[in-house]
């Protein structure tokens, strides 16, 4: 079980109550939210109270989240390359194409499927110890939690933003320097499947720094404050750098001064250039700090680029 109080101040008077938690809790979908509410999970200065509650300065809001876990999915022997392994956590190099966990586009086959084969007792946590998650066809590290202690500390610290994740993107364009976008994110009002900055998003913070320049293209490297679905690919198109291969947010096929080789590089990418390559955290007084090297796919690429 998580607790959590929020005190509603002068910034948040007048927001929807589904839409200020949903703000709140990276990991928890408008969905869940919305259920939770229902569920008489939530309570308004102790009054239980409708999903489109409009906050008041003061309201005192109490969440009780029950992590039990409750999960179906069949143990797949699924091969993963486990980096690190102790009693508290796993960190696993997640490989482009492999989804983290089933839904109504991949019943089996996932991360989470490899996960309850390779380590059953994590059937008994919630969400198979995720706490975060990766897009199918983006590569690197992640954090699996073994216990539920390990899950509801992790889960917290990654709500309070004490877990730095970074990444490489290789994007098209060559941006001046390095920057933040500050822009709330929501789904694309007529396509379902992708997201997009709308005004009445939810909020999300992509920090991006200029690792290495090229002729056509940019490799940054991006840490994240919040971590929506699809953020920094949608933050970085929104920029006007969007992510090399991305097919859902990239329509790039050509480019001023390309080359074959360039163009055929970037084809034969098949997914898009991003990896997460560095986790960092402490816990229990121990620094932990994780890297991933960038993986044969994205340097095969970069090394076809002209400089």
């Amino acid at each position: 079980m998580i607790s959590k109080t929020f005190e509603i101040n002068e910034e948040n008077i007048n927001n929807r109550l589904d839409i200020f938690l949903a703000n709140q809790f990276d990991n928890l979908s408008r969905g869940i939210v919305q259920k939770l509410i229902q569920s008489h999970s939530v309570s308004v200065s102790g009054n239980f109270v409708e999903k489109d509650y409009k906050l008041k300065l003061g309201d005192t809001i109490d969440v009780e989240i029950n992590l039990s876990s409750q999960t179906e999915d069949e143990p797949q022997n699924i091969p993963l390359e486990v980096l690190f392994d102790n009693k508290d956590f796993l960190i696993i190099n997640k490989q482009a194409g492999l989804t983290v966990h089933p839904g109504a586009g991949q019943k089996d086959n996932t991360l989470t499927n490899g996960l309850l084969f390779h380590f059953p007792d994590l059937k008994s946590i919630p969400r198979t110890g995720l706490i975060h998650r990766l897009d199918k066809d983006t590569s690197g590290l992640m954090l699996i939690a073994k216990t539920l202690k390990a899950h509801t500390v992790l889960t917290d610290m990654i709500q309070k933003r004490l877990i730095s994740r970074k990444y490489l993107a290789l994007v098209h364009g060559k941006p001046i320097s390095g920057d933040t976008i500050n822009k709330p994110i929501g789904r694309h009002p007529t396509n379902r499947l992708i997201f997009t900055v709308k005004e009445n998003g939810r909020d999300s913070i992509t920090h991006y720094l200029v690792k290495e320049r090229y002729k056509n293209f940019s490799l940054l490297e991006v840490s994240l404050e919040t971590g929506r679905t699809h953020q920094i690919r949608v933050h970085l198109k929104h920029a006007s750098f969007p992510i090399a291969g991305d097919k859902a947010y990239c329509s790039i096929k050509k480019w001023k001064d390309s080359n074959e080789d360039e163009v055929h590089a970037i084809e034969s990418l098949n997914r898009q250039a991003l990896h997460a390559y560095n986790l960092a955290f402490s816990l229990d007084g121990e620094e932990f700090n994780f890297h991933s090297d960038i993986p044969a796919d994205i340097k095969q690429c970069i090394n076809s680029l002209q400089k």
